[in-house]
């Protein structure tokens, strides 16, 4: 996998680096199901879950509301937010167009050190498809997601990206067991990896077309839709 790059971390990063990770770690938890649709929570009770202090969560809770993963209401608490089959279809229709951008993108843009780590991620993602692994595949995913937006170098479509990802995440993992194919998301997923490793815009763009077929089918299936054939 892609070597780490270290640096010395300034004293005026650190509230930065301290609100990303109650992020994180509160949008791991929302996605995976730690925390479950519709459940109530405190502000208090998520500071004692992740470990941060009231600053960085309060700026961690202001991120997933944005990003409709928690909504908060005055005086009663903050409420995770439950799943929403209209919102992922929405969600799918943003991603078809902003990810064709950030593929296209990242293709023409990337660096030759982000062009290795995409091709990294090709291996390991078809290696996830082998084993069926959906917990490497999840992981992957992330590290996929950071070097495209990283490699596009748009913040625009970044930012509308990351406004979706959460919601589409968190349908796939809690759906995924009894609905979802882990080997065709993760070669699908390596098929995008691919494309911009090697300088390819339309076949990264088609690949992440395929991918969204892919993602609207199982959302169908999860819904419960078999259209006659």
């Amino acid at each position: 996998m892609p070597t780490v790059s270290f640096v010395i971390e300034r004293e005026d990063e650190r509230p930065l680096k301290l609100m990303d990770g109650a992020y994180n770690q509160l949008e791991n938890m929302i996605v995976t199901g730690v925390l479950k649709p519709g459940q109530w929570v405190s502000e208090t009770e998520l500071i004692e879950l992740s470990g941060f202090s009231r600053a960085p969560v309060r700026s961690a809770i202001q991120r997933l509301s944005d990003q409709q993963l928690i909504a908060v209401y005055p005086r009663r608490g903050a409420q995770v937010c439950p799943l929403d089959y209209t919102q992922q279809f929405r969600a799918l229709e943003l991603r078809r167009v902003v990810e064709r951008l950030l593929a296209r993108s990242a293709s023409k843009r990337a660096d030759q050190r982000q062009r290795a780590e995409f091709s990294a991620l090709v291996k390991a993602f078809r290696a996830a498809a082998k084993k069926g692994d959906q917990t490497r595949m999840t992981e992957l995913d992330s590290l996929m997601f950071t070097l495209t937006l990283e490699a596009a170098d748009n913040a625009f479509a970044s930012k509308a990206m990351t406004s979706v990802k959460g919601l589409s995440r968190r349908f796939w993992i809690l759906h995924q067991e009894a609905h979802g194919d882990t080997a065709k998301m993760a070669n699908s997923h390596a098929d995008v990896a691919e494309a911009i490793s090697a300088d390819q815009a339309e076949k990264a763009e088609a690949a992440v077309d395929a991918l969204i077929d892919y993602v609207e089918q199982f959302t169908l299936q999860v819904i419960g839709y078999n259209p006659i054939k």
